[in-house]
């Protein structure tokens, strides 16, 4: 693979920690910025969470729902979304085919280029607890 251009389909893909019929791919582990594609399922959910990573993505196949503080806004091909740092957010496909979504983090999400999600989830867990303590059962 050249390190000028990247094929999705020649990467390994990874589920999403707590992400529900979503793989990953990691595209770019940049100095400044994370750029990771993913593949929604239908019927795919990510839980409700924060990071302080300001994330901006683009829709490239499918349709997605991104609930960004509260608020519901449909994502189709084509279309991108902001999602300043430390916003609660949530993603779900509830279409009858596949979503295609690519994200781009800055600064760089260490936990994802670990192939892990460390984000805050948001409501019925507790807000301070980070998926990886979840997981240790903290």
């Amino acid at each position: 693979m050249s390190d000028y251009v990247i094929k999705p389909g020649e990467i390994e893909k990874w589920a999403l920690g707590r992400h529900v019929g979503v793989d990953s791919r990691l595209l770019v582990d940049g100095a400044n910025l994370t750029v990771v594609y993913t593949q929604w399922e239908p019927g795919a959910t990510a839980p409700e969470h924060v990071h302080p990573h300001e994330q901006v993505g683009v829709c490239l196949q499918g349709n997605v729902i991104l609930t960004i503080a509260g608020e519901d806004h449909s994502v189709g091909p084509g279309e991108f979304y902001h999602i300043p740092g430390n916003v609660p957010h949530a993603e779900r496909n509830p279409g009858f085919g596949l979503a295609v979504l690519a994200d781009f983090f800055s600064p760089v999400r260490d936990d994802l280029v670990r192939r892990e999600f460390e984000a805050q989830v948001v409501g019925a867990l507790s807000a301070t607890r980070t998926e990886k303590e979840v997981a240790r059962g903290r």
